[in-house]
This record gives C-alpha cells, sequence and structure tokens, in this order.
C-alpha cells in the first residue's frame, strides 16, 4: 500500500468518526493501521478496524497533542 492510500484512508476514517474540526482529535496513518487519538472518552464502542487494518485508540489525550495535527 502506498502512504498517499494510507493517509486519505486516514483522512477518511477522520471524517466518519467527525474528527474534522481540529480540536477534538486526530488520525494518524501507521505502516500497521491507524492510530486514532481524541481528547475526551469515545461515545459507544470505538473501531477495531478500518478498510481491513487495525484501529488503535488514544482516548483522553492532551488538548495540545489532539489539535497538533
Amino acid at each position: 500500500m502506498t502512504d498517499s492510500y494510507m493517509q486519505e484512508q486516514a483522512e477518511a476514517l477522520a471524517q466518519h468518526l467527525r474528527l474534522t474540526d481540529g480540536k477534538s482529535g486526530y488520525v494518524e496513518a501507521t505502516a500497521e493501521g491507524f492510530r486514532v487519538f481524541v481528547r475526551r472518552k469515545w461515545p459507544g464502542k470505538p473501531l477495531a478496524a478500518w478498510d481491513g487494518l487495525p484501529v488503535e485508540w488514544h482516548e483522553n489525550v492532551g488538548s495540545n497533542k489532539a489539535a497538533n495535527r
């Protein structure tokens, strides 16, 4: 898989999770899958996979980290 493909998927996941305001969190693409950083505890059940790749969740990260894209 190409890096641009992974970046597009990360952006699509961010859109899906509504993390596009630049404050509540962001999605990072890695070689193994995706890492989601959110400021608060995620309501409901976090996604375990996106596009067949695992999603690693990091909740309650500091606001500067969540907004630091």
